[in-house]
């Protein structure tokens, strides 16, 4: 049986949280869209060295857990002189991290528009930085929006990571909630719902875009 009193005692702790979760994975995703989508520019540039530094970011990058990132970042930077606090720590290894995932995302969506689309903006006149913002980029959106949605919502719930270095978000909150009353199942349980509830936030928006960028005909 739910016991109602309790939810009614603890759920807005948990909801309060939340707000937390969302600050962090917001930070987190604006933040990582930038730098993806410079990693994916350097990928598909000219020459070597600028396509060689960002293969490697990105294998460094996606081939080691997110974790470990978050650790090296909190407490190997401080080692070397660069101290960041929890918030800071949090969201610049959400970023990091997702970036990598994105910048193949972006890489992905930009070769699969016809290269015909930038040689014929060329043609025109416009310079190859105008072909790419106006013409290319637009159609490469399409594209991009799903698997790009997907990770957004896997950045969201990796922020339950930053609970490890102290930052108060919904996970570090219900951890402290079952550690003080050991009601384990019932907070974890209303902990699940929220993330549920914040991930269906963004499955809903990815419904949205999709219509406003036309994926779907209709009859």
């Amino acid at each position: 049986m739910i016991d109602w009193s309790f939810v009614a005692t603890y759920g807005p702790h948990l909801v309060e949280a939340c707000w937390v979760t969302l600050v962090v994975s917001a930070a987190s995703l604006v933040l990582s869209t930038v730098i993806g989508l410079l990693i994916a520019m350097m990928r598909i540039g000219p020459g070597r060295l600028l396509p060689a530094v960002a293969w490697f970011y990105v294998w460094i990058v996606r081939g080691t857990p997110l974790l470990l990132q978050l650790f090296a970042i909190y407490y190997a930077l401080p080692a070397a002189g660069l101290r960041v606090g929890p918030w800071e720590g949090g969201i610049l290894a959400l970023s990091l991290n997702s970036s990598a995932y994105f910048a193949e995302i972006f890489r992905g969506a930009i070769q699969a528009v016809p290269a015909g689309q930038q040689e014929a903006a060329l043609a025109i006149g416009m310079m190859p930085r105008q072909a790419m913002w106006r013409i290319v980029l637009p159609q490469a959106a399409r594209p991009a929006l799903p698997p790009y949605i997907g990770q957004a919502t896997t950045l969201l719930k990796n922020s339950s990571l930053v609970s490890v270095i102290a930052v108060p978000d919904l996970m570090l909150t219900a951890q402290s909630i079952y550690s003080s009353t050991y009601r384990v199942v019932e907070v974890m349980v209303m902990a699940g719902l929220l993330y549920l509830a914040m991930t269906s936030l963004l499955q809903i928006a990815q419904s949205v875009l999709e219509r406003r960028l036309g994926y779907y005909t209709v009859k």
